[in-house]
């Protein structure tokens, strides 16, 4: 507890410490943008005070240009220039003793100013708007009108730039007089922020950095020290890793038996049940004589049945272990899906017809061949559709859509109005031999494995298996086919109708 609050205190002296000096830092940082903006102002300020001088003699030469000129064209000429020179000076005056917002121009009126412009008898203000008004009077005349010896052009030529000129400069020399003494003033203010900041970093160099050094020193001790311990403990979880990854190893093996196991013994128990299914079919069709009774025929039925059942689920139990063993071989060619759609929906027509279950194609015109093992992509419609029919109610449908994405994929659908299913559900129906129960399939033998299979055969495909459903509301199971696995038709026909009722 005692090492964690000198940690806790160097953590907050170290974190004041940097405070301090970024204020400081900020506060110079904002002070010398100060004092450039302020010298910015007073530059301009400086500038058109010192304009003046210039505006006057040009105001001055521009009336003798007026005076002195031959025809109306250079008389016009002069009279302009004149014009905006009287218009600058006037505008420079005003600004100069009220400030102008729009152009960043401060007011600026010292003691000594105010006595340059506002003086009873010499007065800056009172000879600048003289000045102005003798300049407004000339520029006021026309061609012909302006002589030699006119009291205003007297008044600009002779007496207003000399009374004007000295007391013009006196005035610029005041306000670079008290520019300087307000930069200075705040270079002074930087100059004591510069100083605090490095009597901070002193600080901080006594009072954080040497007991952090000592902290740091004891505590790369302490981790030295500890390092045979952790080089243990590494050396625990490396014998760990490898004791499992050899268990990983056992299982992955007595995974590939099982499934070698199962596959084997399919194989052997087939060539049997087809002897029963077969001999069961013979007895029943009279091969060897007629049967006694009616309980006989029952049996036989019930043997043939059960066989047919425990084929179905052998061969599903080899064709799963196949595909997750990697020793299920694809025959792969392109086909036309429609055509596979329809032989599909055919070999479960029946089963439709006894549920009075409408059956429906939905097929895009124009789609690609597919790329496929027909066989297995039918044995997958196959499952999809038998469980669609099981589960669908009479009077309902069940379809199969086809259609391409937006990104150039295949989209094989099987849709249905049945039951449906939640979330629970779809994990029991998507494991092995998981059969969902309710009312619509207590007398139905299934095997469990027709939706599991389906997805391992889809996934051999590179297709995507995805299933959409909601109690009550039916379920969509949507495969997603790769668009490398589609083809263009080389005859270069386009599809048949899009839409074909199979069972109505």
């Amino acid at each position: 507890m005692l090492e964690l609050a000198a940690v806790r205190s160097l953590r907050y002296r170290y974190v004041i410490g940097l405070s301090a000096i970024a204020l400081l830092v900020t506060a110079s940082f904002l002070t010398m943008r100060f004092i450039i903006a302020k010298q910015e102002r007073y530059s301009y300020l400086i500038f058109v005070a010192g304009q003046q001088n210039g505006l006057a003699n040009r105001i001055a030469h521009f009336a003798g240009q007026m005076a002195m000129a031959e025809n109306d064209d250079e008389f016009a000429v002069a009279r302009s220039q004149m014009g905006r020179a009287t218009d600058a000076m006037t505008k420079a005056h005003t600004m100069l003793l009220t400030g102008d917002e729009g152009s960043d121009l401060p007011q600026v009126m010292t003691p000594l100013l105010r006595i340059i412009y506002y003086d009873g008898t010499i007065g800056l203000d009172r000879a600048v708007r003289r000045f102005l008004t003798h300049a407004r009077n000339v520029y006021a005349n026309d061609f012909g009108e302006l002589r030699l010896n006119t009291p205003s052009y007297v008044y600009l030529i002779n007496f207003g730039p000399h009374v004007l000129e000295p007391m013009l400069a006196t005035a610029v020399q005041e306000y670079e007089a008290f520019s300087r003494g307000e930069i200075q003033k705040i270079e002074r203010l930087e100059m004591i922020l510069w100083l605090a900041a490095l009597a901070t970093l002193v600080l901080e160099a006594f009072f954080i950095y040497r007991p952090l050094e000592r902290r740091v020193r004891a505590t790369v001790l302490q981790l030295e020290a500890r390092n045979g311990e952790l080089a243990d403990t590494i050396r625990e979880i490396d014998l760990t890793r490898q004791d499992m990854e050899r268990q990983k190893d056992l299982a992955e093996r007595a995974n590939r038996s099982k499934s070698e196991f199962l596959s084997n013994m399919s194989h052997e128990l087939r060539t049997p049940l087809n002897a029963i299914i077969g001999f069961s079919a013979s007895l029943q069709a009279g091969v060897y004589g007629r049967l006694a009774n009616a309980r006989q025929e029952e049996c036989l039925r019930d043997i043939s049945a059960s066989g047919s059942h425990l084929l179905d689920l052998i061969n599903d139990v080899l064709d799963l272990s196949a595909a997750e063993a990697a020793r299920l071989k694809l025959h792969e060619a392109p086909v036309a899906l429609r055509d596979l759609v329809e032989q599909s929906l055919r070999l479960v027509e029946g089963d439709a017809r006894a549920r009075d279950v409408n059956l429906v194609a939905d097929i895009t015109a124009g789609l690609p061949d597919l790329y496929c093992d027909d066989r297995r992509i039918k044995q997958v419609l196959l499952n999809l559709l038998s469980n669609a029919v099981k589960f669908t109610p009479a009077h309902g449908r069940v379809t199969v859509a086809a259609r391409l994405t937006s990104d150039g994929q295949l989209e094989l659908a099987v849709r249905d109005t049945g039951i449906g299913m939640d979330e629970d559900e779809i994990d029991v129906a998507l494991s092995r031999f998981g059969q969902v129960g309710n009312p619509m399939n207590r007398n139905h033998q299934g095997t469990g494995l027709g939706l599991p299979l389906a997805v391992s055969l889809a996934k051999l495909h590179g297709a995507t298996f995805r299933i959409d459903s909601r109690r009550g509301r039916g379920t969509n199971v949507i495969l997603t086919f790769p668009q490398g696995r589609l083809i263009p038709r080389r005859d270069g026909t386009a599809a048949r109708p899009a839409r074909l009722t199979v069972v109505g």
